[in-house]
């Protein structure tokens, strides 16, 4: 995907508001002061955990999000983006400082996810926590997928023996938004959209409905956590 049609789909996300909201929710009790934020695009994410931190590193691969995020976010001093490839890049400098390393919906985009964990891992300070969302279940991976470079969807399990295989500490591993398997079910295999993301298509009208739809569905998957769902979650502790 190239890097205007990957930024236009991003800034898509503002029409769905209350649906970040609760993605922010599903792993905010990990959020540390210290924070080094993989793939944060044009850092839609940042601004939920920006006010409290004393000292943020987001990182894209693209100069134009980069410049377009340390623009946004210029009136605080503990911010500043810059262009790294976490799996590329010489990350030493970084080495053991942050109680917190995010990396939401990035690692599906990286073709060794394996080497980026363990790089993440590196970043983190003792205690800190690793946060991980992906999109789940490979069975659902189509051409939607495809058009936005994901490499993979994870199946259950998988993300849990690669940080168990290097000795990480799982602290939590659950899912994320169990509904939201039938519309994109029905996008992606049943109508099997060749030429669109699941964001292309968002806008002020079909925002409302999945704000509405997150508003009812986040307090009952905190009461019921769902054992499925688009997304999985899991937060890897430094210890």
């Amino acid at each position: 995907m190239q890097q205007n049609e990957l930024s236009n789909n991003l800034s898509k996300w503002k029409y769905v508001n209350r649906y970040s909201d609760w993605m922010y929710h599903a792993y905010s009790d990990y959020i540390g002061k210290h924070i080094f934020d993989v793939g944060a695009g044009i850092g839609r994410m940042v601004s939920y955990y920006l006010p409290q931190a004393e000292k943020v590193v987001a990182t894209d691969i693209f100069q134009k999000q980069v410049d377009y995020m340390n623009e946004v976010f210029s009136e605080f001093s503990a911010f500043s983006a810059r262009k790294i490839d976490i799996l590329k890049d010489d990350l030493i400098g970084y080495y053991n400082s942050f109680d917190t390393v995010l990396c939401i919906n990035v690692l599906e985009h990286l073709k060794d996810d394996e080497l980026a964990m363990v790089r993440m891992y590196e970043l983190l300070c003792k205690n800190g926590y690793l946060i991980i969302m992906v999109p789940a279940f490979q069975k659902l991976f189509c051409q939607m997928d495809t058009n936005v470079s994901h490499y993979r969807r994870y199946d259950g399990g998988v993300l849990k023996k690669m940080a168990q295989k290097h000795k990480y500490n799982v602290v939590h591993n659950g899912y994320f938004n169990v509904l939201g398997i039938i519309p994109y079910y029905l996008k992606g295999k049943i109508k099997k959209n060749t030429s669109e993301s699941f964001s292309s298509d968002l806008n002020v009208y079909s925002g409302k409905i999945y704000n509405i739809a997150a508003s009812i569905l986040e307090p009952i998957e905190k009461i019921f956590p769902p054992h499925f769902g688009l997304s999985e979650l899991i937060v890897i502790q430094k210890v």
